[in-house]
């Protein structure tokens, strides 16, 4: 009998290390406009969880958590483009495309496939990116990715095309920790 519950608990254990949540996570925005280079980052919306059992990935990003170099451009962001009243999260939900061989020790390269909703508007994506895993069970990612805001339809007023890119580069990095 007391094989059995340890055998049990091993298990349960085992299984509940499939599930990483993101116990720190950064993303950053990149504008190269004519006129205007705008940098954003959030470290402060930004959820994110792994199940490795079903390779399913999903990112919850609080819109409202960006911090911009100054107030008027944060300001512009949320009420005139991202309207973070209306849409105050942007969403990737998705699936690994090749499991990684967690929780061996390495650097793997990964894609994942799936629906990336900015402003309300889903669109298909393979997103590319690192995963290192550390001989402590975390995880380490790192990541790079092009997003084009009419993809998403987000107007940018005709007068504010050279201020602001037509693609917008998003990078990340962060680490995983398997969930309690």
């Amino acid at each position: 009998m007391g094989t059995r519950v340890w055998a049990i608990s091993l298990l349960t254990s085992i299984a509940l290390a499939q599930r990483l949540v993101a116990d720190t996570l950064y993303l950053r925005f990149y504008s190269d406009a004519p006129l205007e280079k705008i940098i954003a980052e959030n470290s402060r919306g930004v959820y994110s969880f792994l199940d490795l059992s079903t390779d399913s990935v999903f990112v919850r990003i609080k819109i409202r958590g960006f911090s911009f170099p100054n107030k008027l451009m944060e300001e512009h962001f949320n009420e005139n483009y991202l309207e973070s009243e209306k849409y105050p999260y942007a969403y990737f939900r998705g699936r690994l495309v090749a499991p990684i061989p967690y929780p061996t020790p390495g650097t793997y390269a990964v894609s994942a496939k799936g629906v990336l909703e900015i402003h309300g508007v889903p669109k298909e994506r393979l997103l590319s990116g690192v995963f290192e895993v550390q001989p402590n069970g975390s995880l380490l990612l790192s990541g790079k990715a092009y997003v084009k805001p009419a993809n998403h339809q987000i107007d940018i007023p005709r007068l504010l095309t050279q201020k602001i890119a037509e693609t917008v580069e998003v990078t990340w990095w962060g680490r995983y920790v398997p969930a309690p």
